[in-house]
């Protein structure tokens, strides 16, 4: 008789339910006032005295939050990484390098200033970029680093920022999956020149959509003011006396601004329960024979929970079966590393300045996406009871404990 679910067993889990994203009562008055008084967006001319300006507001708590001079708000993560390489310079002819294994966005972001995308292996302890792969790339043409904080795992900021600073390159972070993570007791955004986030309708903070550039050089964040976050009436307020610099609108709407305002206060007691549920997972997938959790960093923020996967105490049954399976016992299962390909390979990168990419192999980070990341996205999973958590390692040990039945379902099916 069949015991796992895809051959027809019954299934660990019977019903799944996120639980993300979480709106609160704060933003829902919020949002309230905001749609009766018709303010979707900020027109200074027709505030009356008194009457809050969430875009401004939310900036400022995002500022403070991080210990920055400057939060930029703008529509989405992908534009706010455009806005951090626009701002400082970067543009045709030079090039930025960047990790495979994320969303495509952070390899497209340089292709969008005219500048080449450079790719660079990952590190196999937490699938970031890995530093000890950044100077072989180096060029007398390259002008910036992108390293992503991929699920929320940090990069080993200490080191990227020593080859940085060895060859004189901007360090951005792409942090779309690390609001409020750490990596040696600094908030991750706060290490490089500058941080770019994304509030899609999955990150760890969301408004469906939106963006944010932070940055303590005023080099970026004069310029972000001046010359791409701030236009029309407002581009005369970002500074003491007119400029003659071509200006552009990037402003998210008053809308995003309340909904994220409320979240805000409510990130960093997200991350300690998520950090509960993740300490619990490493503790206990570790037991089983072929699973080996991601190493877990004090102050770590968990947009995905990671685990490598190694098919040998599984019979040899691939990591596609492995994941097929856990989806039948009722997870749903989505990542970096674990579900897209590295971005080379991916159909929506493309560059007329990259060329041909069909060439490029990245030993880690093809490893990781064939053979052996598995994630899923830890925004609502994590904040699961510790009774729905423990199904997660039932269902993995379920597998483990039927490698058989899985490895003939494999045989017969693939």
């Amino acid at each position: 008789m069949a015991k796992l679910g895809i051959n027809g067993g019954s299934p660990v889990m019977v019903s799944f339910d996120e639980g993300w994203p979480i709106i609160g009562a704060q933003e829902k008055a919020d949002i309230r006032q905001i749609l009766e008084l018709g303010r979707l967006g900020h027109v200074s001319q027709l505030l009356k005295d008194g009457e809050r300006v969430y875009n401004e507001e939310f900036r400022n708590a995002f500022a403070r939050y991080y210990g920055v001079d400057y939060a930029i708000g703008a529509p989405n993560g992908s534009i706010a990484l455009e806005l951090a390489l626009r701002n400082a310079g970067i543009g045709p002819g030079d090039e930025v390098i960047t990790p495979p294994t994320t969303w495509v966005a952070t390899n497209i972001a340089p292709a969008m200033v005219g500048a080449k995308t450079v790719f660079v292996d990952v590190s196999p302890k937490n699938y970031c970029m890995d530093p000890a792969r950044i100077e072989e790339a180096v060029t007398p043409r390259t002008k910036a680093i992108i390293c992503v904080h991929l699920g929320g795992y940090p990069c080993e900021m200490d080191r990227i920022m020593q080859v940085a600073d060895k060859h004189g390159l901007l360090v951005v972070e792409d942090c779309a999956q690390s609001h409020g993570s750490e990596y040696k007791g600094k908030l991750t955004g706060t290490w490089g020149h500058a941080g770019s986030f994304s509030f899609e309708i999955s990150k760890l903070m969301t408004a469906g959509e939106g963006g944010m550039s932070i940055t303590s050089d005023s080099r970026l964040g004069d310029a972000v003011h001046g010359f791409c976050g701030e236009a029309g009436a407002q581009f005369e307020k970002a500074f003491a006396k007119p400029r003659k610099s071509i200006g552009w609108n990037y402003r998210m709407t008053e809308m995003q601004a309340a909904l994220l305002l409320g979240q805000l206060g409510r990130l960093d007691a997200q991350k300690q329960a998520r950090m509960r549920s993740a300490l619990y997972l490493n503790e206990e997938l570790a037991k089983i024979d072929g699973i080996e959790p991601l190493e877990i960093h004090p102050g770590q923020n968990f947009f995905s929970y990671l685990f490598k996967y190694e098919k040998e105490p599984f019979k040899g049954a691939s990591k596609r079966t492995f994941l097929r399976a856990m989806t039948e016992e009722g997870m749903l299962l989505f990542s970096s590393a674990s579900h897209q390909a590295p971005a080379y390979r991916s159909g929506y990168f493309h560059s007329a300045v990259n060329g041909d990419c069909s060439r490029i192999r990245l030993p880690v980070a093809e490893r990781a996406f064939e053979e052996e990341a598995i994630g899923f996205r830890g925004t609502g999973i994590l904040l699961w009871d510790r009774e729905r958590i423990a199904r997660i390692v039932e269902i993995v040990r379920k597998i483990a404990d039927n490698a058989d039945e899985l490895v003939r379902w494999e045989r017969e099916n693939v």
